[in-house]
This record gives structure tokens, sequence and C-alpha cells, in this order.
């Protein structure tokens, strides 16, 4: 009988942990990419390298179709993409929004400091992007969740690929949109 209530009891926290999990999931995914970048940036700080810091920033410039940065920026621009990535992941920060004040800052960047200098620190680049993001009254949107697993584990299906394009331009159908 004890034994029972501990199995029913253990599956009751296995149950309700997997309920919050599912419904937090933008928040821990978010959680996640800012332990994950905060080890990048503190071994290559330590080791006084920028490949990999270097290759993320440069792989957000692509997204955004923007030039690739200065090195001398490198370190601030990736402290910027941390604290937008969790609150992108989160939702508490819309992806198009996440990318306006990505770019606003790094125009802001390349005017007011392009050597860098002085840097800023983590805190400091946090700061700057809460006051750009409460200028903007930005938010979460209301029913708009953050980034699912589905999203990172599984292949998108909200488009089209160039066959399926030119197969409904032959056939004269009209693709819906998502």
């Amino acid at each position: 009988m004890r034994r029972q209530r501990l199995l029913l009891a253990l599956l009751v926290v296995v149950l309700a942990s997997g309920g919050l999990a599912w419904r937090y999931q933008g928040t821990l995914i978010g959680l996640g990419l800012r332990w994950y970048l905060a080890r990048v940036s503190s071994g290559e700080a330590r080791d006084g390298t920028l490949e990999r810091r270097r290759a993320v920033v440069a792989g957000m410039h692509r997204a955004l179709l923007m030039s690739r940065p200065p090195d001398a920026v490198v370190p601030e621009l990736f402290d910027a993409l941390t604290v937008l990535g969790q609150r992108m992941a989160a939702g508490t920060v819309p992806l198009a929004w996440g990318a306006y004040l990505y770019t606003g800052y790094f125009r802001q960047l390349i005017e007011q400091r392009p050597e860098g200098r002085p840097a800023r620190t983590f805190d400091e680049v946090r700061a700057a992007l809460d006051r750009e993001a409460a200028f903007y009254s930005v938010g979460a949107r209301p029913g708009v969740n953050g980034v699912r697993f589905s999203d990172v584990f599984l292949p998108g299906t909200d488009g089209y690929t160039k066959d399926e394009i030119e197969a409904a331009a032959r056939e004269g159908r009209t693709l819906p949109l998502h």
C-alpha cells in the first residue's frame, strides 16, 4: 500500500513537471540559450578569442541582411544577442521587435563607438536594451507564445519550397498563406 502511494505521488510529480515544462517551454528554451551563450562568452573571454562569438553574430547579421560587424564590437553585440535571445525565446519580446532592437543597437554602436570603446558590460547592454524596449513599449503579445520545442527540434512547416511554388504556378493554383 505504501509503495502504491509513493508511485502515485511520483506519477503526479512527473505529470505536473511535464505540464509546467510544456506550458513554460519558451522560458526554458530562453534560460538554456542564456546559459549556453554565457558559457561561450566566458570561455572565449578567458581564452582571448572571438571565434564562436564572431560566428554567432555573423549568423545574425546574415539573417538580418546586414554587413559583418568589425571585430571590436563583436563581444558587445554578442551580449546584446544573449539578452534579446532569451527574451524572444520566452515571448516577452516578439521576434520582429527583437530584430528591430538589435539593428538599432548595432546602428547606435557603430555611430557612437565604432571601435567599441569604452566597451559596455553585460549589465550596461541589458540596461540599454531595457530602455529601448520601454521607450517603444515592447512586450509580450497576447495569445502569442514564445519559441516552442517544435520550433527548435522539428523541421519548419510554415513555408513553401521553391518546387511547391513552381508547381502551384504551373497548375494555376494559389497557395494559402499560413
